[in-house]
């Protein structure tokens, strides 16, 4: 159950941290918030907001890893929801901290995509691909699972390690698979990264592309939305729910969004592997967390998925 928070609580923090945007005439919860407490205001200015509160005092430096990707948003020109305000933390949120951006009409890609004419579809799959392409420009140096807290590894191989020895932890205490599977799967991800060659480059990625983190106005890709799992990692990685949530399902869409993307970065066996590396590591990763939230259908789906990433290592 999620703390409770008035209309009069929220108009009091807005009216100090954002005043020129008017009195709140209206507050109503957004559903579909998952890791926050969302709040979609309306105000005198005729402007909509957002409000995002943090579900736990902790999620500081969740909070402060989203806001800085959102002010590197801005920065890069990326298409996503502008950021207007952060705070560590209030007593009338409970010493939760919270953020204000910018609310854009539409409808999540989801939603949109089946109203859609063929070439609606296209182009919007290809503004999609150009987004993300842009997203992934942001070189920051450094391997990081976070933008603000996480230790920063100076290589791919370096954070790959310390990733799996997390995810091997994670699965001896959850006791979801058999030792010699977990094993298995582990030296599949290490031989796989013994054999790239490249050097691999940093990228901000979202970590969580699919429609529903899409928005669509009049017909068309307007930007990406929710980038709470945003880190610093190999841009491949952010393939691997593409493929899974969106390339699967939509025939064609995987061509149109790699025009937009400008290359196929899958096409070189060192691609391939650092994909294959990255479909593993996403894999481990979800068993444990659909395990631990209950979502027996997307347990099941990711079982049969990690059956077949093994078989083919």
């Amino acid at each position: 159950m999620w703390p409770e928070v008035s209309r009069t609580d929220i108009e009091d923090e807005l009216s100090r941290a954002l005043p020129a945007y008017g009195e709140v005439t209206r507050s109503r919860p957004l559903v579909k918030g998952h890791g926050h407490q969302s709040f979609v205001l309306e105000t005198s200015s005729d402007t909509n907001l957002l409000l995002k509160i943090a579900l736990r005092t902790e999620q500081l430096d969740r909070m402060k890893s989203l806001r800085r990707v959102l002010e590197l948003a801005a920065t890069h020109r990326i298409p996503a929801p502008k950021l207007l305000h952060f705070s560590e933390g209030t007593a009338s949120f409970g010493g939760r901290p919270w953020i204000v951006q910018e609310f854009l009409t539409g409808l999540d890609g989801e939603e949109a995509l089946p109203g859609m004419s063929e070439s609606q579809r296209a182009t919007f799959f290809r503004d999609f691909g150009t987004a993300v392409a842009r997203l992934h420009s942001i070189d920051l140096g450094y391997f990081a699972e976070d933008l603000v807290s996480s230790k920063r590894e100076e290589s791919w191989r370096s954070v790959v390690g310390s990733r799996l020895d997390r995810l091997k932890t994670d699965h001896l205490q959850a006791g979801l698979l058999p030792r010699p599977s977990l094993e298995s799967a582990g030296e599949a991800i290490l031989s796989a990264v013994r054999t790239v060659s490249c050097e691999i480059r940093p990228a901000v990625v979202h970590r969580d592309l699919y429609l529903p983190n899409t928005l669509v106005a009049a017909g068309r890709f307007r930007c990406l939305l929710d980038f709470e799992h945003a880190r610093s990692t190999d841009p491949l990685s952010d393939f691997v729910k593409l493929a899974m949530w969106v390339f699967e399902k939509f025939p064609g869409s995987e061509s149109e969004f790699r025009s937009g993307y400008g290359s196929d970065p899958l096409m070189t066996k060192d691609g391939s592997m650092r994909y294959h590396v990255a479909m593993g590591l996403e894999l481990l990763s979800g068993l444990v967390y659909w395990k631990m939230t209950g979502q027996s259908a997307m347990l099941a789906d990711y079982q049969r998925r990690f059956g077949q990433w093994l078989a083919r290592s």
